[in-house]
């Protein structure tokens, strides 16, 4: 990836993350993720990877939000992504956005666990009142699936979109910083504080 991509697109989260904290709320987050990298599609062979993150959700609107992650993972050492979407009543999410390395466009949900359930018993809210607490300050965490597609992946489902280039020429521009992943199947956890 270029350079000067890459301060393009650090520049415009740090812009988005600016307004949207003078628009609205914010929830950090630690996240863990498991996965498999789709590193040959034509056998099906994937490779396994995890990762651990911390990262931040703005919210724009009341129910639209940016968020900003980045953090460690196996094989790549470093990984972060910046996208958008939207979180509804129910506690659900859509996002999507860039992995900036590896490279790779994402689709992601997030579904709420119980423990984000805040209609408690009278019981628990006398000894969180007795705390000087009330249900809010419960912290909740939600599983987040996803799906990702590098240019290479890309490749493979639009053939034209490699222009002019030959195969190897256009694969010799796109697998380092998809670094040889066509895709990403994700599963993790994100502890909301």
């Amino acid at each position: 990836m270029r350079p000067s991509f890459t301060a393009l697109l650090l520049a415009l989260a740090i812009s988005i993350s600016l307004q949207a904290q003078e628009a609205g709320r914010s929830d950090s987050y630690i996240e863990s993720n498991w996965g498999v990298a789709i590193v040959n599609p034509n056998s099906g062979v994937g490779f396994p990877g995890t990762s651990v993150l911390a990262g931040g959700r703005h919210f724009i609107s009341s129910h639209g939000f940016v968020e900003a992650q980045g953090g460690l993972a196996l094989p790549s050492i470093l990984t972060a992504k910046l996208g958008g979407g939207k979180k509804w009543d129910s506690g659900w999410s859509l996002s999507t956005g860039i992995r900036v390395f590896p490279l790779h466009g994402y689709l992601q949900t997030g579904v709420p666990t119980s423990r984000c359930n805040r209609d408690l018993s009278e019981r628990k809210q006398r000894r969180l009142a007795r705390k000087g607490k009330t249900a809010a300050d419960i912290k909740c965490s939600e599983w987040v699936f996803s799906l990702e597609i590098s240019m290479l992946g890309l490749k493979e489902w639009v053939p034209s979109i490699k222009g002019s280039l030959t195969d190897a020429e256009y694969e010799d521009r796109w697998v380092d910083p998809s670094f040889y992943s066509y895709g990403l199947i994700t599963v993790g956890h994100r502890w909301l504080f």
